[in-house]
């Protein structure tokens, strides 16, 4: 898979063609931390005054270069498909390898950062279970009525209270302060602390144990075909 960027996005990462790597170097670390802090408004003035450009085009390169890291980490692209995206982006091939470097070192930590921020359904986390005997009722008592009680653990992540919403904005006057920073900041402590543990409490025969069992094992087996595989490879 290739990341095409538009025409505007393309635009705005073009003032990097121009400069040196050491640069490059210097935007790679301010994207770093604004995919981490947020917006900085001080090192932006900084860099605008050192390169003699606005403020808003430093701004929306700095956006437009989180948007390309952040698409290659969200579509697991391979260091191959990472690279013939910067390729077709305009970048020399050593502002490629500059770039690759820094998809390379943070394309876990962004991963899994959006893979937290992506979980909407639950996780399994445990099970337990208990057996019980009906030995006799009110009006049979003699009888044997075997039982099972599921305990099932399952988790949900919290909602963080922002959207991850990091779609390029087309208006450079009027820029709107991308949302995927501070989730990302909040996504990491997420998987350790910040999840709902809910418990359900399920009851069944011997039967229905058995049959629920033996759909599970084939939706397993199913899911080792060729055919699921394939599936998968194309998601």
């Amino acid at each position: 898979m290739i990341i095409f960027l538009s025409e505007l996005q393309k635009e705005h990462l073009d003032v990097l063609h121009k400069q040196s790597l050491q640069v490059l170097v210097d935007f790679c670390k301010l994207t770093i931390d604004y995919l981490n802090n947020g917006i900085n408004n001080e090192k932006y003035t900084i860099a605008a005054e050192k390169l003699g450009i606005p403020l808003a085009f430093i701004q929306n390169l700095i956006q437009a270069l989180a948007y390309l890291i952040l698409e290659g980490c969200k579509h697991n692209l391979s260091q191959t498909d990472f690279k013939s995206s910067l390729a077709l982006a305009g970048f020399s091939n050593e502002h490629q390898q500059v770039l690759l470097k820094l998809y390379i070192t943070k394309k876990d930590e962004l991963s899994s950062a959006l893979n937290v921020l992506q979980q909407k359904e639950p996780n399994y986390q445990d099970l337990t279970w208990r057996f019980e005997v009906q030995m006799a009722s009110r009006r049979c008592n003699n009888m044997i009525k075997p039982m099972i009680t599921l305990n099932l653990v399952v988790t949900i992540p919290k909602n963080f209270g922002h959207n991850v919403d990091y779609k390029y904005k087309d208006d450079v006057k009027n820029l709107t302060p991308v949302q995927i920073n501070s989730s990302i900041q909040n996504a990491k402590t997420a998987s350790q602390c910040q999840r709902i543990i809910n418990h359900f409490l399920l009851q069944c025969d011997l039967p229905n144990l058995i049959h629920l069992t033996n759909k599970l094992e084939q939706a397993l087996k199913e899911s080792k075909s060729q055919h699921v595989r394939k599936v998968q490879r194309a998601l």
